[in-house]
This record gives C-alpha cells, sequence and structure tokens, in this order.
C-alpha cells in the first residue's frame, strides 16, 4: 500500500537585540540625527499579520476587487499563513479528485505569508528557467514571476530579504485576470504601508460557512478486530480486514507471517481535526517478537508503533486502508 508523506518545510524567525545608549547630542548633530532618521523612514515598508486571513477581510478583498467574495478559507496546511478567497465556490469544482479538501474550490485569489530568502526563490526560479521582475506599479519592492508561456504565475511583495507576501490566482479557471492580480497586489502593497488609496467597503453577500461533516462514532472496535487477528496468528482474516487488491494481500500475508507474538499495549485516536464521515486514524503500541527475516520487513523486536488508517467502502464497510510505520 502507498503511504504518502508530505513535510513541510521548516521556517526559523531570527530575532534582532538593539541597545539604546543616552550621550549628549549637539545643535549640528541633531540636525544630522534627523536627516539620518528621514532617509531611514524611506526604506520603512511596514509589515502584515502572519495570520493572513485575518489581516487581509473579505471587506478589504471585495473592495480591492470589486469582485464579492463568498467564502475565506485557511489554508487546511497552513492555516495560519495562507488563505483562500473565493469568487465562486462548488465542493465539486476539481472533479478528478477524490479528497474533498482538493476536490471543493471555485475562482479566487490566494495570498500566503512566507518566511524565506528571496535570493534563494529568485536562485530556484533561475534554476527552473522561470523569469521575474520587478512590477513597476506596484509602489514597494516587489517579484512579479512569470511561467515559461509567459503567463503570470504570482506576485510577491517583499517585505524584508527574508519575509514576504504571495499572491496568485487560479492557474487555467482565473478569479481575475493577470492586470486585475497586479492592481490587487498594488492595494495589498498599501495596506503594508498603512497608506490606502481607497474606501473599504463592506462584501455584499454572506459568507458561506464550513459546516463540520457529521463524523459519527469512533470505529476503533474495527482496529481492535484487526489487530486481535494478528495477536491470533489468524493472518488471512487479518487480510480479510484489509481494503488492498490481492497482490497487496500476498504481500501482506508474508510480512504478517512473520509474527511469532503480538500484544496489543495501546490504541488511541489520533488526528481527529482530520477525520472525515469515511475516514479514521489511530495509533497502536504493540509488543512484537518476530522473525529474523521479519527484522527486513520493518518489525523489530521488542516495542512498535504502527499508524492505522480506516476508511469507509462504498457499500458502507470500515476496512483498514492504510498501515503504515510513521504518521
Amino acid at each position: 500500500m502507498k503511504k504518502i508523506v508530505l513535510s513541510l518545510l521548516s521556517i526559523i524567525f531570527v530575532f534582532g537585540l538593539a541597545r539604546c545608549a543616552k550621550k549628549e547630542i549637539s545643535p549640528a548633530d541633531q540636525k544630522l540625527d534627523n536627516k539620518t532618521k528621514l532617509e531611514q523612514s524611506a526604506d520603512i515598508k511596514g509589515d502584515i499579520d502572519t495570520d493572513i486571513c485575518k489581516a487581509i477581510t473579505a471587506d478589504f478583498v471585495y473592495s480591492a476587487t470589486g469582485k464579492p467574495i463568498v467564502k475565506v478559507q485557511p489554508d487546511w496546511m497552513l492555516p495560519q499563513q495562507a488563505c483562500r478567497y473565493y469568487f465562486t465556490y462548488d465542493p465539486n469544482f476539481n472533479s478528478q479528485f477524490e479528497d474533498q479538501k482538493f476536490r471543493a474550490g471555485g475562482q479566487l485569489i490566494f495570498m500566503m505569508v512566507e518566511n524565506l530568502s528571496v535570493e534563494k526563490q529568485k536562485q530556484g526560479l533561475e534554476f527552473l528557467d522561470a523569469t521575474y521582475k520587478t512590477e513597476p506599479t506596484i509602489k514597494m519592492e516587489n517579484m512579479a514571476t512569470y511561467r515559461e508561456d509567459g503567463s503570470l504565475r504570482d506576485i510577491r511583495l517583499i517585505i524584508n530579504p527574508n519575509r514576504y507576501v504571495r499572491i496568485e490566482t487560479n492557474n487555467g479557471k482565473k478569479g481575475i485576470t493577470e492586470s486585475e492580480l497586479i492592481n490587487f497586489a498594488s492595494k495589498v502593497a498599501e495596506k503594508i504601508q498603512g497608506n490606502l488609496s481607497f474606501e473599504i467597503k463592506k462584501n455584499p453577500v454572506e459568507l458561506q460557512e464550513e459546516k463540520p461533516a457529521e463524523l459519527g462514532e469512533s470505529q476503533q472496535a474495527i482496529t481492535d478486530n484487526f489487530l486481535s487477528s494478528l495477536s491470533a496468528l489468524k493472518i488471512q482474516d487479518a487480510l480479510a480486514m484489509m481494503d488492498a487488491d490481492e497482490s497487496t494481500k500476498q504481500a501482506w500475508g508474508v510480512n504478517f507471517n512473520t509474527i511469532e507474538k503480538l500484544e496489543v499495549k495501546k490504541v488511541e485516536e489520533i488526528f481527529k481535526e482530520e477525520w472525515t464521515a469515511s475516514r479514521q486514524t489511530f495509533k497502536v503500541e504493540l509488543e512484537v517478537k518476530v522473525k529474523p527475516e521479519g527484522e527486513q520487513m520493518g518489525w523489530q523486536n521488542g516495542v512498535n508503533y504502527r499508524w492505522i488508517t480506516l476508511e469507509k467502502n462504498t457499500s458502507g464497510q470500515w476496512l483498514v486502508h492504510e498501515l503504515a510505520n510513521n504518521p
């Protein structure tokens, strides 16, 4: 069975400390000091709350684009940094996907605060033969990136060398045109700099709210029964509870037949925030004794941890969908 592991980029914030000391300043020095302050103020770019859904509201996006927003959705993977603003929303927008997180969608603007090196981002784009340039209509340091076909990929408003706001729209199903995206980015730049040139008006439509899915009862009993079959070395019974195809079941059969003894120490529900009406995950602690070949198949003598994901098939039957040695 396949196990997809998604690793997230680590973001490191570095804070500097400054010391202030008192000293006598002459009138001439005071003049120079004021001049320096004025010069420095010209370089101030401002900043924005990392929680972008909080910083940029539906009212702001509507006022900046003239297009009503029907839904504001924090990104499911990085909810404190990224946000989607939908002009249209359909639960089956991307019908090729089964997972509801990917299936739902619509015409939108996507925004994300990223604490990454701007220079390294440029190097990465150059490595990919992508192009980028400064968009002169945006009154803030920026980088507009383009695909090989010349279409606009995204706009990045650079707050400092290691922090920027990335803004984009749907690829192929555009929420707004490229010129509209550039215009919107210029309005966000004004927001960052605290110098709005337009009035914030109320978004004219009521936002669609996320309705919590009916999860139903925990299916831990399925996990318990599966592990009980393994503990009793009833391998065929355990395989019958898996939704794999025959060749995969045969492979698991070889694996399970290396078990000489298996004792369940603990079963716990995990990742409950990601549970759906048809998917649940459990973490189990096992005490295992295996044949020597079992140690070549992911087992070790002693304590083993496994993550078991159950899924409900089209017939309404819950089966073991994934058995993994990592989350």
